[in-house]
């Protein structure tokens, strides 16, 4: 399947796509020798679940333009952005698209790909504190009941890096009550 640099930018960009504007947004980009872009890197995995929905995302879309222009990392995913000759690839095209869309109409590109990584993300969260303190819950409360109870009374997001720890003894206390 050949597919166009509009078709590719289109499947997200939010305004009309002009070469130009991909040239443009191109100068910008921090591309390294080989002709490459990082996008949804940090140092160390992904920043948040947004950023790593996001990137499942692209990753797919990529794959499906069979645009041989990427890479995932554990860091992020590398996109190649120029062919031999200096043009654009599909893949820039894409996230260029991609990237006008997260800053011009919505944070998110798939509303169940952000709530399946959002929802593994709070739990393993949840479990890994439980486990750091050693709790578990008094008999008669279930973990599954205070771990609901903890998403319904703290309404915990992944997307400000500032979970805070559950407060397992005021949860059970409201189970019990």
């Amino acid at each position: 399947m050949t597919i166009t640099l509009e078709q590719a930018a289109e499947r997200f960009i939010p305004h009309e796509f002009t070469i130009d504007g991909l040239d443009k947004w191109l100068t910008n980009q921090n591309i390294d020798v080989d002709g490459d872009s990082r996008f949804f890197h940090s140092w160390h995995h992904y920043e948040n679940a947004l950023d790593e929905a996001n990137a499942n995302v692209c990753i797919r879309e990529l794959k499906g333009m069979d645009a041989d222009c990427w890479t995932n990392h554990d860091n992020g995913i590398i996109v190649h952005m120029r062919d031999e000759n200096g043009e654009p690839t599909i893949g820039a095209a894409f996230m260029y698209g991609v990237e006008e869309y997260l800053t011009d109409a919505y944070p998110v590109l798939d509303d169940t790909e952000f709530s399946e990584v959002e929802d593994r993300w709070l739990r393993d969260w949840f479990d890994q504190e439980k486990g750091a303190k050693d709790w578990e819950p008094p008999e008669g409360i279930d973990v599954e009941e205070v771990y609901r109870a903890w998403l319904s009374a703290d309404e915990p997001t992944t997307v400000d890096n500032e979970l805070g720890s559950p407060d397992f003894n005021r949860l059970t206390a409201q189970l019990a009550a």
